[in-house]
Parts: C-alpha cells; sequence; structure tokens
C-alpha cells in the first residue's frame, strides 16, 4: 500500500507541473532581462535557456542557466552575431554565427555548434548559408543550408557529417528543418507548388502532414516530441490567419487561431496566439498563461512561448510591468525541483517514473 501511495502521490505532483485532469499548473515568472531583438529560444530539462541578445560589443548568442547570462560568442572573436536557438539536456547548443560585421548579409551565415566554451561551424552544402534550429540530445543538429546555386535543403547534421533531407520538389526547391526528437525524426516544411508543406522525416521518408484546410492550405511544423507528436501551425492564402496545431498518427488536431511551437513527453504544447501565450493539453484543453501566474507575475503580459520541457518549464516572452519587452522562464508550482527529488524517491519504490526531453523552437507565421 505504501507502494501505490508513493506513487499516487509523485502522479499528483506531475499533474500539478505537466496540467492534466487533475488540474493545470500555475506558473512562476522569471525574468530573463532585455533581449533587443530576440527572445528566449530553447530551453533543456535543467531550466537552462538559450536565445540572442544585444552585449554590448554584438548581437550574440545567450545562455541563462542558474541566474547567469552567458555570452556565447561568434565563431571569430572580431564578428559581432550570433544567435542560440536550442539546447540539448547534456548542454550543447545550436544556432548561427555570421561571417560578416553587418546583420543583415545572410550570406555570411553559418549553422554552428556552442559547446564547452568552443563555436564550431557545421559547415554547409557548397559553401552556401545557412543556420542550425534545433538539437537532440545525441548532439544531432538540424536547419537549413543553401547551396551556391541558390537551392535550399533541409539538413541533418550527425558525427561530423551534414546529410541532405531533400525536399517535395517543384519548380521551387526548398526545405527547412525546424525540430528533431531523440529517434532522429525530423520536423520543418517544404515549398510544393508555391505552398508550404509541413513534413515529418524518418529513416530517409518525407512525409507530408497536410493542412486544416482540405489539402490545398500552408503549413509549418516546428517541433516534435519522443512519441513523434508535431505542433506548428497552418493557414490557407492568409498567413496571418493562422491555426495552431497538433498533429498525432496523420490526425491534426486544431488549436484555433495562432501558433503552437513546443510540445513535451507529456503531450503539453506552448505557443501563442492573439490572447498571449498558451499551453494545451488534452485534459484541459487551451489555457491562457496570463490567467495562470503566481504574485510574481504581477503587471506581466506574456505573448508567446518558443519552448517547453518535460518538468513543464516554458520558454517565451512578454512585457513586463514597466513596459519593457523581455525573455521569460516560467516555471510551475510546484517546482520542478521540488518533483525531481519526491519522484526520484518514488522510483526507487514503485519501479521508477522516467521524464525526458525534447523540443524545438522558432517560428513566425510568415517568417
Amino acid at each position: 500500500m505504501r507502494r501505490l501511495i508513493t506513487a499516487l502521490t509523485v502522479v499528483l505532483l506531475m499533474s500539478a507541473v505537466v496540467g492534466n485532469a487533475w488540474g493545470v499548473a500555475q506558473y512562476t515568472v522569471t525574468d530573463l532581462g532585455p533581449l533587443a531583438g530576440s527572445d528566449a529560444l530553447g530551453i533543456n530539462v535543467s531550466g537552462q535557456v538559450v536565445g540572442g541578445k544585444d552585449f554590448g560589443p554584438g548581437y550574440h548568442g545567450f545562455l541563462y542557466s542558474g541566474g547567469a547570462m552567458t555570452d556565447l560568442g561568434t565563431l571569430q572573436s572580431d564578428h559581432r552575431y550570433s544567435c542560440a536557438t536550442d539546447i540539448n539536456d547534456f548542454g550543447q547548443i545550436a544556432g548561427y554565427s555570421m561571417l560578416d560585421q553587418s546583420p543583415s548579409n545572410t550570406l555570411s551565415q553559418r549553422p554552428v555548434l556552442f559547446s564547452g566554451g568552443t563555436v564550431t561551424s557545421l559547415g554547409s552544402f557548397g559553401g552556401g548559408y545557412g543556420f542550425a534550429n534545433g538539437i537532440n540530445n545525441s548532439g544531432q543538429v538540424v536547419g537549413l543550408s543553401i547551396y551556391s546555386s541558390g537551392v535550399g535543403h533541409a539538413f541533418l547534421y550527425s558525427n561530423a557529417t551534414m546529410t541532405d533531407l531533400g525536399s517535395f520538389g517543384g519548380s521551387f526547391e526548398y526545405s527547412c528543418a525546424y525540430g528533431i526528437n531523440d529517434h532522429t525524426q525530423i520536423v520543418g516544411n517544404s515549398v510544393l507548388n508555391g505552398r508550404d508543406r509541413g513534413f515529418l522525416w524518418q529513416s530517409g521518408t518525407m512525409i507530408d502532414l497536410g493542412d486544416l484546410v482540405g489539402g490545398s492550405g500552408n503549413t509549418r511544423a516546428y517541433a516534435i516530441n519522443n512519441s513523434a507528436h508535431v505542433v506548428g501551425n497552418t493557414w490557407g492564402n492568409d498567413p496571418a490567419n493562422c491555426h495552431a496545431f497538433v498533429w498525432r498518427a496523420g490526425t491534426m488536431i486544431d488549436l484555433g487561431p495562432g501558433i503552437a511551437e513546443g510540445i513535451n513527453d507529456a503531450g503539453v504544447v506552448a505557443g501563442g496566439n492573439a490572447d498571449g501565450l498558451f499551453v494545451w493539453d488534452s485534459a484541459n484543453g487551451l489555457q491562457n498563461a496570463n490567467d495562470l501566474l503566481d504574485a510574481s507575475g504581477a503587471g506581466w503580459t506574456l505573448h508567446g512561448a518558443r519552448d517547453i520541457n518535460n518538468l513543464g518549464q516554458i520558454a517565451g516572452w512578454g512585457t513586463n510591468p514597466s513596459g519593457e519587452i523581455r525573455g521569460v522562464l516560467l516555471t510551475p508550482v510546484p517546482e520542478p525541483s521540488t518533483f525531481v527529488l519526491v519522484g526520484t524517491a518514488a522510483a526507487a519504490l514503485s519501479g521508477g517514473l522516467l521524464l525526458r526531453v525534447r523540443l524545438g523552437w522558432l517560428a513566425r507565421c510568415s517568417g
């Protein structure tokens, strides 16, 4: 009986963290400081957040960890621009860095890996530009690379090799990968007949995820969890009228107007719509995170989310009580550290309760 009660206690605590039939999480707000032109883009299971901000000498990728903000630097010390887009549970960070002083010269942009204080270029297809969007716990990276001919394709970087994931073809050759899970399942979009089509790539095959407008619409897929549940947005002719979705085993669930950008292994989705930052799960439906803040959130207006980890922590952005746009870290109540301590003790008694994390990152309706 003690084993059963302990395991049930863990489940009830988990419900507060990720949200389920027993209730929706409440959140504390941590201000990550001013992020000129960007926001918090990725988060791992330790609550470490990455993104980009103005550090004075230039706009650089950052790592926020334990209350401290670290400048991740650039490919070369005299270059001024980089950005961090995703981070795995081991602290490896994907992103990009410019080889030029001008932020507008995208031709100088290269996908990079920030790891152990070193910035490493991942290369490119034929010398063209590109960027990295996602990284999994094996250190595999996905993104976009442009050939010298101008053709842009999604890539998988694994074991120091960049692999072209192809596209859906058509007259305009284009694809881009945004997210990857721990099973090397990759999501993104490819242009076909003038329309964006969200894809799931696995074992060398690119699958069209469909849309919510009868098959003739546009779709972009931004994140995938370890159950191959995919989130993104879809629209008809007007990208400003996009709807967020969750795709599960061939079925696309409409979450209403907005963009879904992160999903964790519990199936909790985070994104943004006209009302602000939202969270969604199948038990509780769509919730406005502005209605779920504790006293730390007084005066805040949350606008959107980029990522969510398996403990329910969310990386996003909002406006603080002084009217300033800030990157934010939302932490469920009770805090994940409390849940982990209780969960660890219960695992020894009940046979274990495993939590893992994986997300993808950045999107705009028309970006």
